[in-house]
């Protein structure tokens, strides 16, 4: 909490900590040891957290549904070096095509720049590792190196969407009316952040530090 620069007036950092964390974790929003808009609240901040994790160039990409209300759904898309266990990028979309593989591979490239400018990283070779949906036809048409895999590398993307699915399977159809992709992307934002946290090195290129909880990455 202190290196993003928050100064809570009423609640100390630890019980905002908390309660962030086990909100996270699964626990209601209703539920957590801060009031409801105060905990939403300090989400949205946290959701504005710019930050650089290691990258290998190595990467599992991989998209998967997800339910809002009255059967609207909108695709959540995740890259996660297989080697690092990071999650450089990911971003929600009403639809899926091979322009949407365009819009991972620009964004990676972007996040590849940043990680070799703050954290020295070498990139020498990039590949990427898909299942057999159509759309990843596009990294041909692109000319960018890929592979089809059906088991273990492409399990890291997996992983992630497993966390993700496990932590929203009690809020299907129960975000709030007016959910739409924007909210949805900042929901996101704090989850993988967290995600990051606790999987790999984060930097914090405003503050010029590194949050490293160091979980295994299995």
């Amino acid at each position: 909490m202190e290196y993003i620069n928050l100064k809570p007036r009423f609640y100390s950092s630890e019980v905002i900590a908390s309660a962030l964390a086990s909100y996270l974790s699964g626990l209601s929003s209703w539920r957590t040891s801060l009031p409801h808009s105060t905990l939403l609240y300090y989400l949205r901040r946290l959701s504005c957290i710019k930050y650089v994790v290691p990258i290998s160039g190595f990467y599992a990409v991989d998209e998967t549904k997800i339910m809002v209300i009255k059967g609207q759904y909108y695709y959540v898309w995740i890259v996660r070096d297989v080697k690092t266990g990071a999650i450089p990028f990911f971003m929600v979309t009403s639809s899926r095509s091979g322009v949407h593989v365009l819009i991972v591979l620009t964004n990676v490239k972007n996040a590849e720049k940043e990680a070799e400018k703050v954290l020295k990283t070498r990139i020498d070779k990039v590949i990427y590792i898909h299942d057999g949906a159509t759309i990843y036809n596009a990294f041909t048409w692109l000319n960018v190196e890929h592979k089809r895999v059906t088991f273990n590398e492409r399990d890291y993307a997996e992983q992630g969407f497993r966390s993700l699915k496990h932590r929203i399977s009690s809020m299907d159809f129960h975000f709030p009316w007016n959910t739409n992709r924007f909210t949805l992307t900042r929901w996101l934002s704090v989850f993988f952040l967290a995600y990051n946290a606790l999987y790999a090195p984060v930097y914090l290129p405003d503050r010029g530090v590194i949050i490293n909880v160091n979980i295994p990455n299995e």
